[in-house]
């Protein structure tokens, strides 16, 4: 007897670059998936976007689509001073949402998104994409600390961009009218990994600084400090103005009593330290082992590549956001840490 598996449709809603080229292409790839319309207030590219993805159906009007695309998770693909607007309106009128990061852009509209979500909680659902953490490096790193349950001490992550990147350098983008400029957009990845890694924060210390030579960036230096409420410390460090281009420009060092976790993304390098005797032969041992970890990373990456594995993070994210709407089970993340983590985020910023 044939069973007819159940189906998820998505409509999306802003048609720029993020769209294109990360969630439309991550939402293919997704059994059971379609998607069914997009929308966007540029007339010219929808109709371009919906014709090269062949997507059915396309609106430049989101009350429309929502009205018309009964059932469809609403994907918000659009700046993050649109965000609060459009989530809270789909999911006022039942829709679950997937929203682009950061949630939004002040306390007031991230709490009244949240207040939506607590109201229709029970019919829709709220994935807000946090999506380094579904990253396949971060989900070795979770591995391990859920294997090896370290007493954390201490979390230390950089972004280091080169700069040229394509945000801060275009002057005419979008990023530039947000507090915080670039900081605005790309802030968030570290803040969620921190919370996630250390739990609730507080910030303690915020230091910017310019030192490149565009005249329309405020800041492209970003130094901040972060407590726990269990006590671990955090740092995050920022830049654009990188020597190297890297593969990811996401590194994190986790200090802990028993070991301590490297990733270094700039190759995409993961090791671990354990603890280590005094006396060379101990030294030797050391430098072996990480010699070999540093071996097994690369051929790990060259594989993942080789056999077309690396999935990018949204992928993952969204895969598991489907899976547990399928099976009416737990949300792979949960939108009261995204909260959280905007929240600190834009304290952060306030100190800018």
């Amino acid at each position: 007897m044939h069973i007819k598996m159940k189906r998820v449709y998505i409509a999306i809603v802003g048609t720029g670059n993020v769209a294109n080229t990360v969630h439309i292409p991550a939402w293919e790839k997704i059994a059971r998936v379609n998607v069914v319309a997009v929308c966007d207030v540029n007339e010219k590219r929808v109709k371009s976007v919906a014709k090269s993805w062949k997507i059915p159906r396309f609106y430049t009007d989101f009350t429309e689509l929502l009205e018309k695309e009964d059932g469809a998770i609403i994907d918000i693909c659009t700046p993050p001073s649109t965000h609060a607007y459009l989530s809270i309106k789909a999911m006022s009128e039942g829709h679950s949402v997937v929203l682009e990061k950061p949630m939004a852009m002040s306390y007031e509209e991230c709490k009244s998104i949240m207040d939506e979500y607590y109201k229709r909680e029970k019919e829709v659902k709220l994935c807000v994409i946090h999506n380094f953490l579904f990253t396949p490096p971060l989900l070795d790193v979770k591995s391990i600390l859920n294997k090896k349950r370290p007493c954390i001490l201490s979390v230390d992550i950089r972004m280091l961009h080169t700069a040229n990147d394509e945000m801060i350098s275009d002057k005419t983008h979008w990023v530039h009218k947000l507090p915080g400029g670039r900081f605005g957009e790309n802030l968030i990845h570290p803040i969620y990994i921190l919370r996630n890694l250390m739990g609730k924060l507080n910030v303690r210390d915020v230091y910017a600084s310019k030192k490149g030579n565009y005249d329309w960036v405020n800041y492209d230096e970003l130094y901040a400090t972060f407590n726990s409420e269990d006590g671990k410390y955090g740092t995050i460090h920022i830049s654009f103005n990188s020597p190297r281009t890297t593969v990811a420009p996401l590194s994190i060092r986790i200090y802990g009593k028993q070991m301590m976790i490297n990733y270094d993304g700039s190759n995409l390098i993961l090791t671990t330290q354990g603890p280590m005797p005094p006396g060379k032969i101990y030294k030797i041992k050391d430098n072996l082992q990480i010699t070999m970890q540093i071996a097994k990373s690369l051929s790990k990456e060259a594989l993942r590549t080789i056999l077309n594995k690396n999935k990018s993070g949204h992928e993952y994210l969204l895969s598991a956001f489907v899976n547990a709407i399928l099976k009416n089970e737990r949300m792979p993340y949960d939108p009261e840490e995204a909260y959280d983590a905007t929240i600190t985020f834009l304290k952060v910023l306030q100190n800018l």
